[in-house]
């Protein structure tokens, strides 16, 4: 199937953009990681290797779960969309603060490896998502029939 036989609809271009986001993110994301997972394994140890992972997992799987939500209300009126997205940027935010005061009690892990390590992939993920959104060839007005 060409992109000729696509039917280009508000949907097929939401979740299109949704997959170049991806795209976009994923090797910066993991790399991002790898360095913070490296970096706190020689300057603390097991301890900051132990909770750079846990820091990179919990933000690669926040980042995930954006793209998803933004996939599953592609079907939706643009209003609801957005209200969707604010609502997903505020459940990530609520589920970081939880995971920082809830893990933080744990000695094995180190605290400012867990949160630098979350900040920097998160950082890095939306950085890399809004440059894909901007390269995509996704963005495009699609004319409702009879121009209305």
């Amino acid at each position: 199937m060409s992109q000729d036989d696509v039917e280009w609809s508000h949907e097929t271009v939401v979740k299109r953009l949704a997959s170049e986001m991806f795209r976009g993110a994923l090797v910066a994301t993991l790399v991002t990681v790898g360095v913070c997972l490296v970096v706190w394994t020689v300057v603390e140890g097991l301890p900051g290797l132990l909770a750079a992972l846990v820091g990179g997992l919990v933000a690669c799987l926040s980042s995930i779960a954006t793209l998803v939500l933004m996939r599953k209300t592609a079907a939706l009126p643009v209003q609801f969309i957005m209200v969707a997205a604010l609502g997903g940027f505020m459940g990530k935010l609520i589920m970081l603060v939880l995971v920082m005061f809830l893990l933080r009690k744990f000695p094995v892990l180190h605290v400012n490896a867990l949160g630098i390590t979350m900040a920097a992939t998160i950082l890095v993920a939306t950085f890399m998502e809004v440059r894909a959104s901007k390269r995509s060839r996704s963005q495009m007005v699609v004319p409702t029939p009879g121009g209305a």
